[in-house]
């Protein structure tokens, strides 16, 4: 693999109007978020999920995914 390979990046936080919807908020509520908004609800929660715990929870699940390739392999 080239360095191109290895720095590349793969999303792992989204959020979007539609995916609150999804998991309960009424539309009328949805609605009262600005894009200012969202963007503060985007950087609490990265704020409160990319702590040191995230990496330990990397390193645990890239290790199942390894696991289970070497089971199938």
């Amino acid at each position: 693999m080239d360095s191109l390979d290895w720095s590349k990046k793969y999303e792992v936080l989204t959020i979007s109007r539609l995916y609150l919807h999804s998991i309960g908020f009424p539309v009328d509520k949805i609605n009262q978020l600005t894009d200012a908004d969202m963007q503060r609800i985007a950087d609490i929660l990265q704020a409160q999920r990319f702590d040191a715990e995230f990496d330990e929870e990397v390193t645990f699940t890239a290790r199942i995914v390894l696991a289970e390739k070497e089971k199938t392999a």
